[in-house]
């Protein structure tokens, strides 16, 4: 004891002891990194405690594991199955693939009149609109067409019907207030919702005036109840659809300020086929062609005849790579499901589909990813998906299924670009619940978010993140309520990832 004492004066009486202050605070450095090596991801672990959490971070140069809680636990998903989604539908097609809508007859064109039917074929293209009609009836009326004596006919033979498996889209088939949970079609048009725009009156107490588009589009009832308020109130406008037997009315209520902008609404339809139909016949008329006949709609896939089909216009969509940017950025339902069910064709599947069959591919890429990159230590069993939206609780992942696809694709020199370029980037995200985080947060990045609510809270969040170095991370959280706590909390689940991944991206 002595001996150190001494040791310690000496120590106080000379420059060693600088050098021993300095190794101290070098070795609390390397046990504090050491402690929180060993244990990240603090905030997650709290909340694993009164929640069921899977989280995996993975160092993609090295396959060198940064975090992990239960990464093998499937959960919900929620949104991010449009992760799998994404993948599966550059591999199918890849990033350039466009899809062709088109007008057929099996009928002959003279002096200005079709003689026959008129078709409208679609081919599942997810993001076809109004617009994308009317190039049609244009080029229609460009080779003189200014009649048709048949019938103006909707093919939806691709998909065939579709039926409603979640309670959502379901109840959807009578009423709705909502856009994500629009029915499916292969000429679903507007993302199946019906287009509104509500403009404020003249002045204060005047009514508010309604345009559906296309303009003058049949139809629909509008039962508007909306009114015009003074130039300082706020908008709050309520709106939704209703669908009888012989009616579907659109229900608007609340205020507009006087002199304030138009508000667009957007509400899913009850018959996409339909809606399609009192569109194109619409547009027809604008355009300058007369239909004799009724419109109708077909889900069923005709023999061929001798009859020669003639393709009379045809219109290309966006490109795929083009079209996963907005349906990740927006999280849009009716886009990955109708994009799984174009996998499904494509892979041969014959129609009709339902959801559960046609996302079986989106399985088989969930196990073969996993064994490729985890090896046959992975295990034999797929993730499972009742839908590529993954609006349907009956989808379970776990994180290391999410982190094997992240890992997979950032391997695929060919594909990684486009899938990594439509995942959204925090700081310009539309979610705002992403925008409170650091800079780090914001901007190195990428994150396809999830959240569902019943039968208890599931909220999700995967993608890649860049390290100072600009090596690539990939990761995923799944956090979802238990029966004894079944809503842990927008602040409880957000804040607890954001927190951890913060630290991360700090570290690395």
């Amino acid at each position: 004891m002595k001996l150190a004492c001494q040791c310690f004066q000496h120590l106080n009486s000379s420059p060693l002891r600088h050098l021993l202050f300095a190794f101290l605070a070098v070795a609390y450095l390397v046990a504090i990194n050491s402690a929180a090596d060993a244990a990240p991801l603090p905030a997650l672990r709290q909340l694993a405690k009164t929640a069921q959490v899977s989280a995996l971070v993975v160092n993609l140069d090295n396959m060198q594991t940064i975090a992990a809680i239960n990464p093998g636990k499937r959960l919900t998903p929620a949104s991010v199955s449009k992760l799998f989604t994404t993948a599966a539908a550059l591999r199918q097609f890849g990033p350039g693939h466009r899809f062709i809508t088109r007008l057929t007859t099996r009928g002959s064109v003279s002096g200005g009149t079709l003689h026959g039917n008129l078709s409208l074929i679609g081919s599942g293209d997810p993001m076809l609109n109004v617009e994308d009609l009317h190039h049609l009836a244009q080029r229609l009326r460009a080779r003189g067409i200014q009649n048709i004596t048949g019938n103006l006919v909707i093919n939806a033979s691709h998909f065939g019907h579709v039926p409603c498996l979640t309670p959502d889209r379901c109840q959807a088939k009578s009423q709705s207030s909502h856009a994500y949970d629009a029915p499916l079609s292969a000429v679903g048009l507007g993302y199946g919702t019906l287009h509104a725009t509500v403009y404020p009156g003249p002045r204060p107490g005047t009514s508010t005036h309604v345009v559906l588009h296309p303009l003058g589009m049949a139809g629909y009832r509008i039962d508007n109840r909306s009114s015009t308020h003074g130039a300082t109130s706020h908008p709050a406008l309520r709106a939704w659809r209703t669908t009888g037997k012989h009616q579907t009315v659109l229900h608007i209520r609340g205020q507009l300020p006087a002199g304030g902008k138009p508000v667009e609404l957007f509400r899913s339809v009850a018959k996409p086929g339909r809606e399609t139909a009192y569109a194109m016949n619409r547009i027809l008329a604008d355009a300058g062609i007369h239909v004799q006949g009724v419109a109708r709609i077909t889900r069923h896939r005709k023999p061929a005849t001798q009859s020669r089909t003639i393709t009379l216009a045809r219109i290309k969509s966006r490109t795929l790579a083009a079209q996963l940017i907005p349906m990740l950025a927006f999280s849009n339902n009716y886009m990955a499901d109708t994009l799984t069910l174009d996998i499904a064709t494509a892979k041969g599947m014959r129609p009709p589909l339902t959801l559960p069959e046609a996302a079986q591919p989106l399985e088989h890429l969930g196990r073969r990813v996993r064994r490729q990159i985890f090896g046959a230590a992975a295990g034999q069993s797929a993730p499972t998906f009742a839908s590529g939206s993954g609006l349907s609780t009956r989808n379970q992942v776990s994180a290391r299924d999410l982190v094997a696809l992240l890992a997979a694709m950032y391997r695929d020199s060919a594909l990684f670009p486009a899938f990594y370029g439509a995942l959204p980037v925090p700081r310009y995200a539309p979610e705002k619940m992403l925008k409170h985080a650091n800079s780090a947060f914001l901007n190195r990045l990428t994150a396809k978010t999830g959240t569902l609510h019943d039968p208890v809270s599931a909220r999700s969040l995967a993608g890649y993140m860049r390290t100072q170095n600009h090596g690539f991370l990939a990761y995923a959280v799944l956090i979802n309520g238990t029966s004894n706590h079944p809503h842990p909390g927008f602040y409880n689940t957000v804040g607890a990832y954001e927190s951890d991944l913060e630290h991360l991206l700090a570290r690395h």
